[in-house]
């Protein structure tokens, strides 16, 4: 049935090219065991501090892109609660040192990683659910919620892959094929409790600090502070339906145009993703999906999708299993799923705003075919239904008026990763509007500031600069205050 995104990652990750990891000497490992920073921050901690020469170290201080392996953190804070957050936050104010906070650790730019230290939030990860919320912790994984909220009928909208960890995942909106259903997973969420710059551990909600409520859904991960746990509205639901269509590759063009027609303005329980994509087999067009409803009326909506597909595989299914379907999970458990992975990878973004024309149209297929057998992928992903009924200002999440986000992913060799997304991005500019998507984060996006955020930046930069006006929270392409 073709790849979705997981099993696009996973079976290319044999290609990838292999970081040498530059070791520490003992010296250097006995020298971080005696600095006196880090004593300070193990005796301000309950939870563990690992640094070099500390059993778990090599493993803790890896983000999932092995591009960034040559980062070699300080230490690696794994605090048990809100309370040891802040108390990193309050060491990292008297110290001067760097710190990242990391729910998951896929950032595409590798900003969840520092030479100082790693705010590691895999023990806050609990998931409760009552009245018709869930209460989650920001290192809780995807594939870990998805099967706890099933136990109770109920789920939020979020991404396929199931190793993400929700805190950075919802902070820069999180997309996912519910999406277009119920909102993106920054919608739905109702409050947040943050450690604030100052070490303060405060609540935002819409009555409490709804500035930086607003600020929260959508605004990025890292910029305002360091989320501890996260309270979302849920959806009741059990089972939906599934599509998988494929053509020939010499019809990509029509299909691109067809889906970008269709897709937008099909049901909201309609989610789907148009994949172009290269490898070693040669390129492919697909357009697959999720509907949450009957198969008899995901075929009545599939319909208008042109041209007929070459194959065409629908079913009915209950949602755990929908999620593992794109998660390329089915029958395996989700939370053994959910265990993050290593590899080398380079992705990006775009929207589409507007249909492109026929020559636009054509160097879509132009950048898959330049790849030649090397893995790499255009994931077109519909926008459209309740994601675009929220008005652009309303939450920090600006790209409400668009047909389709793009994600340009690339695994093997880095540097031929790295100059095909660009390569590509630059071709396909006059068929997209400039803007991206911040949970895609690219260091190497040029006027990045406008592509997150739009005309919602001036307001984020107000609520950085009330919450942290010093800039303790700051990476390469953070937000800066007004």
């Amino acid at each position: 049935m073709g790849l979705t995104r997981r099993e696009f990652l996973a079976r290319t990750a044999a290609l990838s090219a292999t970081v040498a990891l530059p070791a520490l000497s003992t010296e250097q490992a006995g020298a971080a065991r005696a600095d006196p920073r880090v004593r300070a921050l193990r005796k301000a901690l309950r939870g563990a501090v690992i640094v070099p020469g500390d059993p778990g170290y090599a493993s803790a201080r890896l983000a999932f892109d092995s591009l960034y392996d040559a980062v070699h953190p300080l230490a690696v804070a794994q605090p048990v609660d809100a309370a040891d957050v802040a108390a990193v936050v309050r060491w990292a104010r008297t110290t001067g040192v760097h710190i990242a906070a990391r729910s998951g650790g896929h950032s595409y730019g590798g900003y969840s990683t520092t030479s100082g230290v790693v705010v590691d939030l895999s023990r806050l990860a609990t998931v409760d659910v009552a009245a018709g919320e869930a209460v989650i912790g920001p290192g809780a994984r995807l594939g870990t919620i998805y099967d706890v909220l099933d136990g109770h009928g109920v789920a939020i909208p979020a991404g396929t892959c199931p190793s993400v960890g929700i805190g950075g995942h919802a902070l820069g909106g999180g997309f996912g094929l519910a999406s277009r259903a119920w909102g993106l997973a920054s919608d739905n969420l109702r409050a947040v409790q943050i450690v604030t710059a100052d070490g303060s551990v405060v609540t935002a909600d819409r009555s409490r600090r709804s500035d930086l409520y607003w600020a929260c859904r959508g605004g990025g991960g890292g910029n305002f502070g360091i989320v501890t746990r996260l309270v979302f509205r849920t959806h009741a639901v059990s089972q939906g339906s599934y599509f998988v269509a494929t053509w020939p590759w010499a019809q990509v063009e029509d299909v691109l145009a067809s889906f970008l027609q269709w897709a937008p303005t099909a049901p909201d329980a309609l989610g789907s993703v148009c994949r172009l994509a290269t490898g070693p087999g040669g390129p492919t067009v697909q357009v697959f999906g999720q509907f949450l409803g009957s198969e008899t009326g995901l075929k009545a909506a599939l319909a208008t999708l042109q041209p007929p597909a070459q194959k065409l595989v629908t079913g009915t299914s209950s949602w755990l299993d929908l999620v593992r379907r794109w998660a390329g999970c089915l029958g395996h458990n989700l939370p053994s799923c959910s265990t993050a992975g290593h590899q080398t990878f380079v992705g990006a973004s775009d929207y589409i705003a507007r249909r492109p024309s026929a020559a636009q149209l054509s160097r879509f297929k132009g950048v898959i075919d330049s790849r030649g057998s090397s893995p790499g992928a255009l994931l077109v992903d519909a926008y459209g239904g309740a994601l675009n009924r929220v008005p652009p200002g309303a939450t920090a999440f600006v790209h409400r008026d668009t047909l389709a986000s793009i994600q340009y992913f690339a695994t093997g060799e880095a540097a031929s990763a790295r100059a095909w997304v660009n390569a590509s991005r630059a071709a396909l500019a006059g068929a997209t509007s400039g803007a991206a998507y911040v949970n895609y984060i690219d260091p190497q996006l040029a006027h990045w500031q406008h592509a997150y955020y739009g005309a919602n930046l001036t307001r984020l930069r107000r609520v950085k600069r009330r919450y942290d006006p010093h800039n303790l929270f700051h990476f390469a392409q953070s937000i800066r205050p007004a």
